[in-house]
């Protein structure tokens, strides 16, 4: 367990709150022991330290604190300096040397428009290469005559400069960023992403890439290349492996991937290798089970594609023997980073509508259903087992994960009325009462004319209804309603799926599709769909 110095303290800033945001998130995500403080007298003595974390302001450091500072860093420790750190001990040419620049000025807070270098993935791996956050720009002049290795940038009345670097300093590292003004940029996804992978390169963590295979890189929908892509654009996991029964389907991968991968006929010879850490699995959904359990089974990782599986037990089999064997399990629900929902939960979030008491999701249309063996129930399970297990995963991002809420009622209406040539239901609209009495309701039709807003997510002081320019926010203010459009928030690649779980595997990152969460989606479809043919409704419970 890595022990970090959190020193905080100054004007101008939150610091207690902005240090209780990094410090849980430094012990929960990565499993840090983090000490907090604003006594400048503990860098006298930083023996048994990993790395320091400065998010201080003003001051002066004493001789024996500057000294204890500069040698721990020149003795190989590591540092990580947060905005206002090179405004800190500006009286100290020791201390602002070893940081490298000083603050010179600021503008007013604006969304900070932030680009990554094309070298960053070599100091903090699998942070994005732009994003935007609410922040306060810093100017900022460099106080060394040693060379600074940039990784980050901003745009500033139309200039790019520079916003934060790293250098060597003895037998050390140092890295800075520009970024953090207060709690708002201290709960960003990426600033803390950034802050802990930070964090790792100054301790000069080494990571051994995760060997990867796919299994299934079947013709249709190209999901074997859009696997083998995110794989492949990621840092930290290779893809050595393919594995497909069809030969014509691997002799199809070795044009595509290249023939510096191992290519399998069946999942046994590739167990059999030992080439692989892990796999993809992208299968039909009848198979999900069936194939997955052995890769477990022989302690494989694994990523299922989605829908988890067709019933609740089969999932509880792979869950299990995921259990047993120590192996990582995880489903590719991709589509938890679409704008729609990333915007729609950031306004739940920051209490703009109240409290939610009901959500509801369509996805409706008239068209014959084409999709190959998704239009056959015994391969895929029916119609809600794609797009209707991605809005069940949706709806479970906004549902608080109270005791209450692991508990529901479920019921369903499934109907199949047009599309004779096909096996599934053409029209199916699943109910969801959670113990709480929040509701959520997901209606999946190709037999419907009229348009329905995608969302509509109701609380106690306002809605949020999807349109096409963006969230439709209303809000009860004075007792009137006001109505504003909030543009949807630039949608984040679905390569965070991937950049997620490879933290989780290298850097102890939360596992965000977790296989608890995957299993509550099959719940949901499926126990509609049981109480609908019972005409009746059914009580599940989650294990999220």
């Amino acid at each position: 367990m890595k022990k970090v110095l959190l020193m905080l303290g100054g004007g101008f800033h939150p610091f207690e709150a902005c240090g209780k945001i990094l410090s849980d998130y430094l012990t929960e995500t990565a499993g840090y022991e983090v000490e907090s403080t604003e006594d400048r007298g503990r860098f006298r003595k930083l023996d048994g330290f990993d790395a320091v974390v400065i998010y201080t302001q003003g001051g002066k450091l004493t001789p024996a604190q500057e000294k204890g500072l500069l040698e721990y860093a020149k003795n190989g420790g590591g540092v990580v300096g947060i905005h206002c750190a090179n405004d800190s001990f500006v009286q100290n040419a020791g201390y602002m040397e070893m940081i490298g620049s000083q603050f010179t000025g600021h503008g007013h807070m604006v969304d900070v428009s932030v680009e990554m270098t094309g070298d960053s993935e070599e100091i903090v791996p699998r942070v994005a290469k732009k994003w935007a956050q609410y922040d306060e720009f810093y100017i900022i002049e460099k106080r060394t005559d040693k060379k600074l290795r940039p990784f980050q940038y901003g745009w500033w009345e139309f200039d790019r400069k520079l916003l934060g670097y790293t250098r060597p300093y003895g037998k050390g590292r140092v890295l800075y960023t520009g970024l953090g003004h207060d709690e708002q940029a201290f709960n960003h996804p990426e600033f803390q992403a950034l802050i802990h992978k930070g964090i790792r390169y100054v301790t000069k963590t080494k990571e051994k890439p995760l060997r990867w295979g796919i299994v299934g890189y079947g013709p249709l929908f190209g999901m074997g290349a859009h696997h083998a892509n995110f794989i492949n654009e990621t840092d930290g996991i290779e893809l050595v492996a393919i594995c497909d029964k069809d030969k014509a389907r691997v002799e199809a991968a070795k044009e595509e991937q290249g023939e510096d991968k191992e290519y399998f006929l069946s999942t046994k010879a590739l167990i059999k290798s030992g080439c692989c850490d892990g796999v993809t699995a992208i299968l039909p959904h009848n198979l999900h089970a069936p194939v997955t359990v052995p890769l477990l089974e022989a302690g494989l990782n694994v990523i299922s594609e989605k829908p988890f599986a067709i019933t609740p037990d089969e999932c509880d089999q792979m869950i299990d023997a995921a259990k047993a064997s120590g192996a990582t399990l995880s489903v590719y629900h991709s589509r938890h980073w679409d704008n729609d929902m990333w915007t729609i939960r950031r306004l739940v979030e920051a209490g703009e509508i109240g409290e939610v008491f009901s959500i509801e999701h369509n996805m409706c249309g008239f068209g014959r259903q084409g999709q190959a063996w998704r239009t056959h129930k015994p391969i895929s399970g029916g119609l809600m087992y794609d797009m209707g297990a991605h809005g069940f995963e949706k709806i479970f991002q906004i549902v608080p994960k109270t005791d209450a809420n692991r508990t529901a009622s479920l019921f369903g209406n499934y109907l199949h009325k047009v599309w004779w040539d096909t096996t599934i239901e053409d029209y199916a609209r699943a109910y969801v009462k959670f113990g709480s009495g929040l509701e959520a309701m997901l209606t999946q039709s190709d037999i419907s004319s009229a348009a329905r807003p995608s969302w509509i997510v109701s609380g106690t002081r306002g809605s949020c209804v999807t349109t096409g320019d963006g969230v439709e926010l209303k809000r009860y203010v004075n007792g009137a309603i006001r109505t504003t459009i909030v543009p949807y928030e630039a949608g984040i690649s679905w390569q965070a799926y991937y950049r997620n779980f490879v933290d989780h595997m290298h850097a102890g990152a939360p596992l965000i599709i977790t296989p608890e969460l995957a299993k509550a989606t099959i719940q949901c479809v499926h126990g509609c769909e049981m109480a609908s043919k019972a005409n009746k409704s059914i009580e599940v419970k989650f294990d999220f």
